[in-house]
C-alpha cells in the first residue's frame, strides 16, 4: 500500500512586467535527474522545518533570490512516486520578485528564462505544475486585493 508523504515544497517565482506577469523557469542540465526539464523552484523540506521555511530556503539556495511577497498558493500539488510507492502531497507557494532580480542559479540548472503565462505552461512537463501557475497568476499574481489573502510575508 502506497504511503502519503509531505516532504517536498513548490515555489513558483513570479515578477510583475509591462502590466502582467511573467514566471521563472528553470532549466535542468541533461545529467541530473528529470534533465532537459523546465521547472519552477522544487526542493525538500527538512526535518522539523515548516514548509514555509522550506520554500524560502529553497528559493534562496536555488535561485539567490528573496521574495518581496511570499503567498500561499492554495494549492497542494499532489502526485505518485513509484519509486518510492508514495503518494506525495507538496505545498505551492507563490513568490514576487524584483523585476530586475539577479539570478545565481543553483548547479543543477544551466538556464533560466522568464516567461508569460502561455509559455510557461507550455514548458512545465506535469498537469499540477500547469494548474498551480494558471491559479497563481489570475488570483495572487493578477488578483489585486484578493491576492492579500494569501500572502504569507
Amino acid at each position: 500500500m502506497p504511503k502519503i508523504v509531505s516532504d517536498i515544497v513548490d515555489v513558483y517565482v513570479f515578477r510583475h512586467y509591462r502590466k502582467t506577469a511573467q514566471f521563472l523557469l528553470l532549466h535542468r542540465r541533461p545529467d541530473v535527474p528529470l534533465g532537459n526539464t523546465w521547472q519552477a523552484v522544487h526542493g525538500k523540506i527538512l526535518p522539523h522545518e515548516r514548509a514555509v521555511e522550506a520554500a524560502l530556503r529553497e528559493l534562496r539556495e536555488q535561485t539567490g533570490l528573496i521574495p518581496q511577497k511570499l503567498y500561499s498558493a492554495d494549492f497542494i500539488n499532489q502526485f505518485y512516486d513509484h519509486t518510492t510507492d508514495s503518494i506525495v502531497l507538496a505545498p505551492s507557494f507563490a513568490a514576487l520578485v524584483e523585476s530586475r532580480a539577479k539570478l545565481q542559479l543553483a548547479s543543477e540548472y544551466n538556464d533560466y528564462a522568464w516567461c508569460d503565462l502561455e509559455e510557461t505552461v507550455a514548458r512545465l512537463p506535469w498537469t499540477g505544475q500547469r494548474w498551480a501557475v494558471r491559479h497563481i497568476y489570475d488570483v495572487i499574481a493578477l488578483g489585486g486585493e484578493e491576492a492579500e489573502f494569501y500572502a504569507l510575508t
